[in-house]
Order: C-alpha cells, then sequence, then structure tokens
C-alpha cells in the first residue's frame, strides 16, 4: 500500500514537473486572442511638458494558423502609471482586402477608455498582409486628455 501511494505520488510530480518546465502556451487566449503570438511593438507617447518619449503600451498580434485568423490589443504596460486607469485607447486592424464596402472578416476596430487594453481586434489573414493603427491618450496639461501617443503598421504578418 505505502509503495502504490509512493507511486502516485511520484507520478503527480513527475506530472507537475513537466508542466511547469515544458514551454506553455501562454500567449494562447491571451486577451481573448486565440493562436501564437507573432510579434509586439512598442507604441511611442510624447510628454506634453518636455517632449521626451516613453512607452505605456504595447502592440500585441496573435495568429491562429489552423483557421487562419489574425487577433490584436493594444495592452497597456502593468506597473506604470494609468495601468489600471481608464484611458482612451483605439486600435483598428485591416487586411489587405479590406474595401470601404467590403469590411466582413478584413477590418475591425476598438476604441473606449480601458483600464488594460482595447480590443480585440480580428481580421482574417492567411495569405494577406495587415494594416494595425493605434492611439494611446495620456493625461495632457490641466489634466485633459491628448491623444498623444501612437503607431501605423502596414505591410505586417504577410502569410
Amino acid at each position: 500500500m505505502f509503495r502504490r501511494s509512493l507511486a502516485v505520488l511520484a507520478a503527480a510530480g513527475v506530472a507537475l514537473a513537466a508542466q511547469v518546465a515544458l514551454p506553455q502556451a501562454a500567449q494562447a487566449g491571451a486577451y481573448g486572442c486565440a493562436g501564437s503570438l507573432v510579434g509586439t511593438w512598442k507604441v511611442p507617447l510624447k510628454d506634453a511638458l518636455n517632449g521626451r518619449t516613453y512607452y505605456r503600451s504595447d502592440i500585441k498580434l496573435y495568429y491562429n494558423a489552423a483557421n487562419g485568423w489574425n487577433c490584436a490589443v493594444l495592452a497597456k504596460r502593468p506597473g506604470l502609471p494609468r495601468y489600471g486607469e481608464r484611458t482612451p485607447l483605439w486600435i483598428e486592424m485591416y487586411n489587405s482586402r479590406w474595401a470601404e464596402d467590403n469590411w466582413k472578416n478584413n477590418y475591425d476596430q476598438d476604441q473606449g477608455k480601458f483600464k488594460y487594453y482595447a480590443g480585440p481586434v480580428k481580421v482574417y489573414g492567411k495569405n494577406l498582409c495587415l494594416s494595425i493603427r493605434v492611439r494611446h491618450a495620456d493625461h495632457g496639461p490641466g489634466g485633459k486628455t491628448s491623444y498623444n501617443g501612437g503607431r501605423n503598421l502596414t505591410g505586417v504578418a504577410c502569410r
């Protein structure tokens, strides 16, 4: 009985160690996105008072090879000012087939005041290039909100 208990405990320990030691798909499912993280880009903001550039958010792009869909978010960086505070964020993503009269599966956007991230936005991306545009606001002089940060990416993740 004792040996059997030890064998069960040892097997459980090996299984737990394997879960810890093996690379986890930690990115899969992050922010409501399925698939693998394929790129991260810093979003620069300009300080309205001194003109210096700083970074408080990142664009994160995921790709699901099983179905050909891309998913992106504009995520604030944990531990920095305004993380967990509602500030205006905006993200849009479109593929190379996007046209004003053909938005289905080719264009998505999200905007509002968010504590942690904007998105997810999702577009079909198999055999297509993507464009992603984001804006990140911060508090400017006098406490006014100012879209003083952003980034435009074109020709991204062409598959």
